[in-house]
């Protein structure tokens, strides 16, 4: 398991032609589950590449045209031809990145689970819209919607790999893929590491209850790899992202019990998160709570 952000992604490049010629590999099984983490402006996403002998699957497209690219660059310095893209949920940091991937690589294939693809062709031109106007040039030039997923799993290269879910996570419907070929679960926004959590679609005791189940769910599978959907460069790929998360959920419905106004839920939530990444996942929190 590597960790890419955009501080590793030269020395990558730089690799790629000893990369080649590296002895092949039985397709047995996939060679490696590699992550690149977005900076900060495009909400330190994770984007999993999926590696085998010759082709590569990518799950989650990134936010930002510039995270866009430079993930499209990791790809290409693998030498692997980019089969398939697949995106876990309908929010707008897996999404609008695709029309980057789908440039660099027209013969890959975006897909999303069935349940979920209605949300992304629902939404992703608005998000996109909204997002380019309050900050002109950041994003891509136009929206791709993926196809329905038929059934509910992934190959590459005659590995299988299962979708799982959708279940609730940082909005009703998010998927999972597990990789127990590599003993890897990519999580993606069921499980944060070392930021705050989006928890501004999980405001009733109802929600974090079912978010609580979802944890309950994939911590089953027992993988040993754990690749959650956002992290600060650097954090662990394991199940302490499950107890992040968990912790992080507690803090916020007691903080909701507790508090009456915007100003002492903040206060509550800062305690002893002063180094989490993802600051505005808290503002958004706090105004789906308190508006205006």
């Amino acid at each position: 398991m590597q960790l890419l952000d955009r501080r590793t992604f030269l020395a990558l490049t730089g690799a790629a032609a000893g990369a080649t010629a590296l002895p092949r590999r039985s397709k047995a099984a996939p060679a490696s589950a590699d992550v690149f983490t977005a900076d900060a402006m495009g909400g330190l996403v994770d984007s999993t590449v999926i590696l085998g002998q010759d082709k590569a699957l990518l799950i989650d497209a990134q936010f930002t045209k510039a995270n866009a690219e430079a993930l499209a660059e990791t790809i290409d310095a693998t030498g692997r031809d980019l089969e398939t893209i697949f995106i876990t949920h309908y929010h707008p940091d897996h999404v609008l990145g695709l029309a980057v991937l789908m440039d660099r690589f027209p013969n890959a294939k975006p897909v999303a689970h069935g349940a979920v693809q209605p949300l992304i062709a629902q939404a992703a031109q608005g998000m996109l819209d909204a997002m380019s106007a309050s900050r002109p040039g950041v994003f891509a030039d136009r929206a791709i919607v993926p196809e329905a997923l038929p059934g509910d799993s992934l190959m590459l290269e005659g590995e299988r790999f299962d979708v799982i879910g959708p279940l609730h996570g940082d909005t009703g419907l998010v998927t999972a893929v597990h990789i127990p070929q590599l003993a890897t679960l990519v999580a993606a926004d069921l499980v944060y590491t070392d930021t705050h959590v989006w928890v501004a679609e999980n405001t009733t005791p109802e929600d974090l209850a079912a978010w609580r189940a979802s944890l309950d769910q994939i911590e089953a599978i027992g993988a040993a790899t754990l690749i959650p959907g956002h992290r600060q460069a650097g954090s662990a790929n394991d199940a302490s992202a499950i107890a992040h998360t968990r912790a992080y959920l507690d803090q916020w419905e007691a903080a909701l019990a507790a508090t009456s106004t915007a100003e002492e839920l903040r206060a509550a939530m800062m305690v002893g998160n002063d180094a989490l990444g993802m600051g505005f996942a808290l503002d958004n929190a706090i105004g789906a709570v308190y508006p205006g």
